[in-house]
């Protein structure tokens, strides 16, 4: 499960702004999330030859959906549409997990990696879902993770390139540091 990403700011946005300033007022710009994403936040995703900005909360009937499970896109006709026609990546540094009151925080090697989502279209801004799947080596930690990919996997998925087997067989090595505990003063 990803509950939560970094957004770091060493991340060069120039491209990004050249973007989005085209299609969006200033008022919409300042919602965009750099740091800690939150679920419900506003936050940078990059579409085939695109980016925009979206809201982290995938609407399936009245439940708001964070995560979407891989094997959930391959058996439930639901999401079908929105994996073939609204593939999108989120931009990130790394991703949180939490194992018994403990944070962790998961990247690779790379200063940004992508993680697999599908976004679907609404009146105002679009929302976006990140596709999960069964973790491997950080099954310790929690049993679902984001699938992360590399800029060239981003690039493949994007165009529909990549199936959801080779998504699921994806194996990147992550670095991982314990943040912090929860503590309760009660």
């Amino acid at each position: 499960m990803c509950g939560r990403y970094f957004f770091a700011e060493n991340i060069d946005t120039s491209r990004y702004l050249k973007i989005l300033e085209r299609k969006h007022d200033q008022q919409i710009l300042d919602l965009w999330q750099k740091g800690e994403v939150c679920p419900g936040q506003i936050a940078l995703v990059e579409l085939d030859q695109d980016c925009e900005l979206m809201k982290w909360n995938y609407q399936l009937f009245d439940r708001a959906l964070i995560n979407t499970r891989l094997e959930s896109i391959r058996d439930k006709r639901f999401y079908q549409q929105d994996y073939r026609e609204h593939r999108c990546v989120v931009v990130a540094s790394g991703f949180y997990e939490w194992k018994d009151k403990q944070r962790h925080y998961l990247t690779t090697d790379s200063p940004v990696i992508y993680l697999a989502a599908i976004y679907q279209t609404t009146d105002d801004l679009s929302r976006f879902s990140i596709i999960t799947k069964e973790a491997t080596s950080t099954r310790d930690i929690h049993h679902r993770v984001p699938i992360v990919l590399d800029y060239r996997q981003a690039e493949a998925y994007l165009k529909g390139k990549m199936t959801l087997t080779q998504l699921e067989d994806l194996r990147p090595h992550f670095e991982i540091r314990k943040e912090y505990e929860n503590l309760s003063l009660f």
